[in-house]
């Protein structure tokens, strides 16, 4: 085990009360942390020396600072970027998240149900085209750096924007991961309709546990492409043992188009046509989950996720986002899921009444037998 960069308890400049390490990954090493002043949590990701180097760092750095200033849900959001002046550090503190990444929700609980994936989408959608629209680029989305509440899906965020190319121009990774990836993303490309098309992998991904390039590997002749290329998404599940319902191909086919221009406008279009498109259908029959009390998220344990993503991206622990083992004390509530979700229901005045009699008579009796312990031990 790594020896801790900073001990839990000291400073971070005059700001943060550094914790535990929570994960470490090539080149990269993630600590929670504690705002000072302001009573905030994050998690703060310090990358290796090398990252500093202009212009990748700078340009990382200006990303991020903008992704804080969007509204809405969908995006992990920074509080603070800079450099450690002891080891050099570059870091970066954001919003600390106790939920799962999507690869370790579905190694805990299998696929997501049509309905929570539509909820998670609708977040994700809208975070995603609010980057879009401010001239950001994903470019590496994928199961490890979307994260879903195991308790209510539309707690979502998206993580490490524009941290592929980061890694790319420091020689620790490719700048498209095959396989979570569009076509033109794998020639050096990064567009919003790539990470549209991403998004769409990873939807297949939530509904059925596979990766689409797993989807993509047949027992049928591999000269037999062109066959291969017209199955559908639903029988290429079945053929990998899944389920997935065939009003789900015409979706997946338009958003994995070839042409960029013929799939989805933007991320927000894809997630109400899936509504549209499953409104008549299973999901309207799946049951809703009752809401559960925002401090309540429940923290995965540590122990160990199949493995999806190839072997040539191993997963990068992001400062916004970890989950947790259960060993690992957090400093506090984490600081989303926010607080204003739905309350824990009260118990009704009727049961309050019952209650309240039961404990007067629970107490009236240990009073009785109280006064005849004394009256023996006086008479003896």
């Amino acid at each position: 085990m790594t020896p801790p960069l900073l001990a839990p308890g000291s400073m971070l400049g005059s700001r943060w009360i550094m914790g535990g390490l929570l994960g470490q990954s090539d080149g990269a090493e993630v600590y929670e942390a504690e705002e000072a002043h302001q009573r905030r949590f994050a998690a703060i990701k310090f990358f290796d020396p090398a990252y500093a180097a202009e212009p990748a760092w700078g340009e990382y750095a200006r990303i991020t600072r903008a992704l804080s200033e969007l509204p809405g849900e969908g995006i992990a959001r920074a509080y603070d970027i800079g450099m450690e002046t002891t080891f050099k550090r570059p870091y970066v503190a954001s919003e600390r998240i106790t939920f799962p990444t999507l690869s370790h929700y579905v190694a805990e609980r299998g696929p997501l149900s049509l309905r929570a994936l539509s909820q998670a989408l609708g977040t994700l959608a809208s975070g995603l085209d609010a980057a879009h629209a401010a001239g950001i680029v994903h470019g590496g989305l994928k199961p490890h750096n979307v994260f879903v509440s195991l308790e209510n899906p539309e707690w979502a965020r998206i993580t490490d924007f524009a941290v592929s190319r980061l890694r790319a121009a420091n020689g620790r990774g490719p700048l498209a991961l095959l396989g979570w990836s569009a076509p033109e993303a794998q020639a050096g490309f990064l567009t919003p309709a790539g990470d549209r098309y991403a998004l769409a992998l990873l939807c297949y991904f939530a509904a059925t546990g596979l990766p689409w390039y797993n989807a993509l590997r047949s027992r049928e002749d591999p000269t037999s492409e062109r066959q291969r290329g017209t199955r559908a998404a639903s029988e290429r599940a079945k053929s990998q043992g899944a389920e997935l319902d065939p009003l789900f191909d015409d979706w997946f086919g338009r958003a994995l188009a070839a042409a960029p221009e013929a799939r989805f406008a933007t991320a927000s279009e894809m997630a109400r046509n899936f509504v549209e498109v499953f409104s008549g259908g299973p999901t309207g029959a799946m049951p809703v989950r009752e809401p559960v009390h925002p401090m309540a998220a429940t923290v995965p344990s540590a122990r160990s996720e199949r493995v999806f993503a190839p072997e040539s991206a191993p997963e990068t622990p992001m400062a916004a986002t970890v989950a947790l083992s259960s060993s690992s004390a957090p400093l506090r509530a984490a600081s989303f899921p926010p607080g204003s979700a739905t309350p824990l229901p009260s118990q009704s005045p009727q049961r309050q009444r019952e209650l309240g009699a039961w404990l007067w008579l629970v107490g009236a009796s240990l009073l009785g037998l109280l006064l005849l312990v004394v009256w023996w031990l006086r008479m003896h």
